[in-house]
């Protein structure tokens, strides 16, 4: 087997289990409108880095990260779930398309979805905490990092809805790309370490390596949003036209290799480790908006 086709099987194998545990999750919910919506929104679609990169994080530092880790992956994966169906709303993006399907306020009534992204928030931190594989502490300390990339997510969220044109404009994107869309990453790499046994030192390079991971693909969705087509992307293109993003900023090529370049940071944070990061060093190489 070809190191392509064995990593192919394991990032099926951990999208199934993280999807699996995911619709556990809404199984044990009782049927409601919002609980639809939010079913919607976050099943049957989706790479799963996220999630994927809590577990690959994990299993530096314990065999059985896959177990553990579980838990902390569809947390994340809940609180993503929220955060693009704010993307979506007619207040912010206004788009009709998302992971190849319509989006949720083309479908639902609009008092469901506005309550959808809380009923997500909620269970991703109910899905962190209730986890007895990790001690009570990590569980805290998993269920802290969710909450303050959330906050620098919402933060993130308002710089790109109300971007400043005057000053410095490339700094003003970076910081924004930084807090909505690296934070995420790096809080889910470092807090799968951290529920697996790793120290604070290790945990700090892994959330180095999770935030250089999530400058890459924003610098990727950028470029896609030029170049690609609504087919391989799940959603539509040419939605950040009225926006200043890194290809505005840089120009297509320019933003790709910008993106390898924080690729390649992100890999230098792995150094240390051994063959044991082999999975996670694999993500961070072929993270993108295109299927694996």
């Amino acid at each position: 087997m070809t190191e392509s086709e064995d990593f192919a099987t394991y990032s099926q194998d951990l999208r199934a289990a993280i999807e699996q545990r995911l619709e556990k999750i809404f199984d044990a919910c009782n049927d409601t409108i919002v609980r639809r919506v939010a079913e919607y929104v976050t099943l049957g679609g989706g790479h799963r880095w996220r999630g994927m990169m809590a577990i690959a994080a994990g299993e530096i530092f314990s065999p059985d990260a896959k177990k553990i880790n579980l838990p902390v992956a569809c947390g994340v994966e809940l609180a993503h779930a929220a955060s693009m169906l704010l993307d979506d709303l007619p207040s912010m993006d206004n788009a009709n398309m998302r992971r190849g399907k319509r989006c949720a306020h083309h479908v639902f009534p609009t008092w469901a979805v506005d309550m959808a992204p809380s009923y997500l928030v909620a269970l991703a931190f109910q899905a962190e905490l209730d986890n007895p594989l990790a001690s009570p502490d990590h569980r805290v300390a998993s269920a802290l990092a969710l909450s303050h990339a959330g906050l620098n997510m919402a933060q993130g969220q308002e710089m790109d809805l109300n971007q400043n044109t005057h000053g410095d404009v490339e700094g003003a994107v970076l910081q924004c790309y930084q807090q909505k869309s690296a934070a995420l990453y790096a809080a889910t790499t470092k807090t799968g370490a951290l529920l697996c046994g790793a120290d604070a030192r290790q945990c700090q390079l892994l959330f180095e390596c999770g935030a250089q991971l999530g400058m890459s693909y924003q610098f990727l969705d950028d470029v896609a949003d030029v170049i690609g087509d609504s087919e391989s992307i799940g959603k539509e293109t040419g939605m950040d036209k009225e926006k200043t993003t890194s290809v505005e900023l840089y120009g297509v090529d320019e933003s790709a290799e910008r993106s390898q370049k924080f690729v390649e940071t992100a890999l230098i944070q792995l150094n240390e480790f051994g063959p044991e990061a082999d999975h996670l060093r694999l993500l961070v190489s072929r993270a993108s908006w295109a299927s694996v």
